[in-house]
């Protein structure tokens, strides 16, 4: 919203700079963007009149000009033809610099001495283009300011207001509140308008909720010329172009007193106007020259024979006001501002009669309104004005008094202030107390849509009163410790511990195709999207590999060959009644296991470094016994991939293994990729039942003894070591595999395990009687298990 502070004086007592004003209405809470001078570049460009204007005798295309600026005579250059003696132009004089940056110089032009410039409304800032110089009023006096006579001798107030704060979107409501702010008054306005024609407004309201109350009035005989040099001037300065008179009148009330109107040429219409919705189908062009094609959800003004207005956003082409009108019909009305809202939202029309709407007006400033917009016209224009038609559907109601106590108010905004203080600002703001059986009640105004509630009462009250005011006491607040969620904390671990095995986090989406979807996880019918951003992401995903794979593939394809990924996520899983959201962490690798050096041999990565990776991470958050079977999904290799299990009840934590061939081929991979993929509930589950053991370290020597078993090649070591470790654990404190054999020695379909048991107690050294019964268990429960032989 923008308005100049001579504007704003018109309508307010206070004679405070633009400054000050700036600050109070800042501080309480319409912030003021930016306040700029208007005469800004024009502080040395004058009236002048020319006295004689010759051709240049070295140039056919410029004349040479003697002008009367006042004090002096000068000489001027001109390239423009626009111009004759007598007219009274606009000068740059020496020194002067333009608001297109262009610095005024003394100079010789092809022999001829220009002691200023003939400046043209580009080169003021006034157009974005033009035509010759700027020729002036023949009742200017040369040598005046040409910012006074523009009326730029003034200061551009920009305000950004929040949406509730549509009251403010005129001048007079901004007035208002600084009349609220400040004590100095708002000063009254009382149009006065003759009505000598009897000509009334016929209007006939169809949809009482799209709108609530119409006014209109017929008013003959006017003549539709320029705008006279103030409402010109006014409005330029503000952003607005000048149309013609009566177009303009209608503007200056919408920005003046927030109400937008519109003008029909009454000689295109047959009345009554109708307030109807549209006949699917119907038609409209707008005065922009679009034509947007109707249906019932949009409010329209028509007459008898077609539709002449978007209602609340745009006026017909057909019917507006042009030069040749004589008869007017001005309308200015209250429509739903969802209404509005919708039909420009849907067909993309931005004005600023929307922009109000949208925000609400004052539905009772509509007589106000058309008398002062009435007033200006036959003022400006002439003519003969009728009676206003107010038509009312009776379907808008005032907001309903709010209750008020004071106490509440006081504790709450930690001030002080008295009932009757309060009652003042409360007032001043075009509140109206009452109070029935004992307690104390205020009527919102009727401008005033975002005051509903005794919490908006209290934020009027402290805003009014001064935020600054408001005493700087802090709070007494018991404080606590901040409770620590361990399941939160040990998702914040995972990535640190991923980073520190030297991976890379990768964020993906939580979308996928569909198709990929089922190629990785074929079993699990995916959520699919009411509305997908693209087929690649039309379902939520169920498992984070699909979307760490394309990240590889990513990489790959522009040779970064050597990949260390992880992902932390989410996934989704059907449940009973609704999805079941899940963290997951997955990894990747692929490439060279070492970077080359002299001292280290190159080579792939494998199974192995992945799941010494997985291992290491289990340890670092203290789940050390993980156990690994063969087995996993069916994208993964069938010979290198398996599942790890916690090994204290053996649940299931996830899996582990090599992308299987087809899938590389698919997704058009050029080198292996191994990868894991855990569920982080049950490795955390793992890691609480750990820390419920003992921890303590014994202080007495371990026992080493180690084993060799013939078992069958099927048999798997990590189920065979878990077994050992499960004999005794208060005893058994480790189970390595050290060798794996497989040789002519053995029979066909055997293999050798080679493992090396630690013994020791917490509170005792073991004996040889101790240790050689740990031996025997290990041996029986080895052939009862798993039939293997001791070798």
């Amino acid at each position: 919203m923008k308005v100049t502070r001579s504007w704003l004086l018109e309508h307010w007592e206070g004679d405070w700079d633009a400054e000050a004003v700036g600050r109070r209405l800042t501080r309480a809470g319409l912030e003021v963007a930016s306040i700029t001078r208007l005469d800004k570049g024009l502080e040395r460009v004058v009236v002048g009149r020319l006295l004689e204007v010759g051709r240049h005798p070295d140039a056919d295309r410029l004349t040479v000009c003697r002008v009367d600026v006042g004090d002096e005579e000068l000489t001027i250059v001109c390239g423009a033809r626009n111009h004759k003696a007598g007219d009274h132009v606009a000068v740059a004089r020496e020194g002067a610099e333009l608001p297109n940056g262009l610095k005024i110089v003394k100079s010789r032009i092809r022999g001829q001495t220009s002691q200023g410039m003939l400046a043209s409304e580009t080169e003021l800032g006034m157009a974005s283009s033009s035509e010759g110089i700027l020729v002036l009023s023949p009742e200017t006096i040369p040598g005046t300011g040409l910012a006074q006579v523009l009326g730029r001798d003034d200061d551009l107030i920009e305000l950004e207001l929040t949406p509730n704060r549509g009251d403010c979107l005129g001048v007079r409501g901004i007035a208002r509140e600084l009349a609220a702010l400040t004590g100095c008054n708002l000063r009254p306005l009382a149009p006065q308008v003759a009505v000598n024609d009897m000509a009334r407004a016929e209007i006939r309201i169809e949809h009482p909720t799209g709108c609530p109350r119409y006014a209109g009035r017929v008013i003959r005989g006017l003549t539709v010329a320029p705008s006279p040099a103030w409402l010109k001037n006014r409005l330029e300065a503000v952003g607005l172009r000048s149309i013609n008179s009566v177009v303009d009148v209608t503007n200056f009330i919408l920005l003046d007193l927030n109400h937008p109107m519109h003008a029909f040429d009454l000689g295109q219409l047959e009345l009554p106007l109708v307030v109807r919705s549209a006949f699917p189908g119907e038609k409209l062009t707008l005065l922009n020259g679009s034509t947007v094609e109707l249906g019932p959800d949009n409010l329209l003004i028509a007459d008898g024979r077609r539709p002449l207005a978007l209602a609340g956003i745009m006026g017909g082409q057909d019917t507006g006001v042009t030069g040749a009108t004589t008869d007017i019909f001005l309308e200015c009305a209250y429509f739903s501002p969802t209404l509005v809202t919708r039909t420009g939202r849907n067909l993309g029309i931005l004005s600023d009669s929307r922009y109000r709407f949208e925000r609400g007006i004052d539905p009772m400033g509509l007589t106000l309104a058309m008398e002062r917009a009435t007033e200006l016209i036959l003022s400006i224009c002439g003519g003969r004005a009728g009676p206003i038609t107010l038509a009312e559907a009776g379907t808008w109601k005032p907001g309903a008094p709010i209750p008020l106590r004071y106490e509440r108010i006081n504790r709450l905004a930690g001030i002080d202030l008295s009932p009757a203080a309060m009652d003042a600002l409360l007032e001043r703001l075009g509140c109206r107390k009452t109070v029935v059986a004992g307690l104390t009640y205020f009527q919102p105004p009727s401008h005033r849509h975002d005051v509903t509630l005794e919490e908006d009462l209290l934020e009027e009250v402290v805003r009014v009163h001064g935020y600054d005011q408001v005493a700087r006491v802090l709070p007494r607040v018991e404080t606590r410790p901040a409770e620590v969620n361990p399941r939160e904390t040990f998702s914040r671990m995972l990535p640190q511990r991923m980073a520190a095995l030297g991976y890379l986090e990768a964020v993906n989406y939580s979308f996928i195709g569909e198709s990929l979807q089922h190629r990785f996880d074929p079993d699990v019918a995916a959520e699919k999207l009411l509305n997908p951003i693209s087929e690649d992401m039309a379902v939520l995903r169920t498992s984070l590999c699909p979307g760490l794979l394309e990240s590889a593939r990513h990489n790959l394809s522009r040779g970064n060959l050597d990949l260390r990924l992880f992902e932390v996520g989410k996934v989704f899983l059907p449940g009973q009644d609704l999805l079941m959201e899940k963290e997951r962490l997955a990894g990747l690798i692929a490439g060279e296991a070492y970077q080359l050096s002299w001292h280290n041999r190159s080579r792939m990565v494998d199974f192995f470094d992945l799941k010494g990776d997985v291992q290491q991470l289990a340890a670092s958050l203290g789940c050390p016994g993980l156990t690994f079977v063969a087995g996993g999904p069916e994208f993964l290799h069938p010979g290198q991939k398996a599942t790890f299990h916690d090994q204290e009840n053996n649940a299931p934590i996830g899996w582990i293994g090599m992308l299987h061939p087809e899938q590389q081929r698919f997704l058009d991979l050029p080198q292996a990729l191994f990868l894991f993929e855990l569920d982080t509930d049950r490795l955390h589950a793992c890691r609480l039942t750990l820390n419920k053991s003992d921890g303590s370290l014994s202080r007495f020597p371990a026992l080493e003894r180690d084993f060799a078993f013939m078992v069958d090649d099927g048999v798997g070591a990590g189920p065979f070591m878990a077994a050992m470790s499960g004999i005794e654990p208060g005893f058994i404190q480790d189970v390595r595999l050290i060798d794996v054999y497989r040789g002519e020695t053995l029979p066909d379909g055997k293999k050798s395990f080679a493992i090396r048991c630690v013994f020791r107690a917490l509170d005792h050294t073991l004996t040889d009687q101790e240790a050689q019964e740990l031996c025997r268990r290990i041996i029986e429960t080895a052939n009862r298990l798993f039939g293997a032989r001791q070798r």
